[in-house]
């Protein structure tokens, strides 16, 4: 009788962990697709930096957003390869 209580235990257990395993994923998939759209859409924020000649102040900006973008286009990789 002492396997009962550790069946339900155990049954429990993977249903926990089926579920995290679930919202991983669904939270994976969520962050791939931002990244994805952000690597599309973070270029053009670099036209207004360009269009008006990058002072020093600007210059970081721009490091920063080409920072962004690549990240953005290294995490979004993935998306759409199911």
């Amino acid at each position: 009788m002492s396997s009962v209580p550790s069946t339900l235990e155990n049954t429990s257990v993977r249903r926990s962990i089926g579920l995290a395993n679930s919202v991983a994923r669904v939270t994976l998939r969520s962050a791939e697709t931002v990244t994805f759209w952000a690597a599309i859409l973070l270029p053009l924020a670099y036209l207004p930096l360009l269009a008006g000649g990058l002072a020093q102040a600007e210059m970081f900006q721009f490091v920063g957003l080409l920072a962004c973008n690549l990240f953005a286009l290294v995490a979004g990789h993935g998306y759409g390869r199911d």
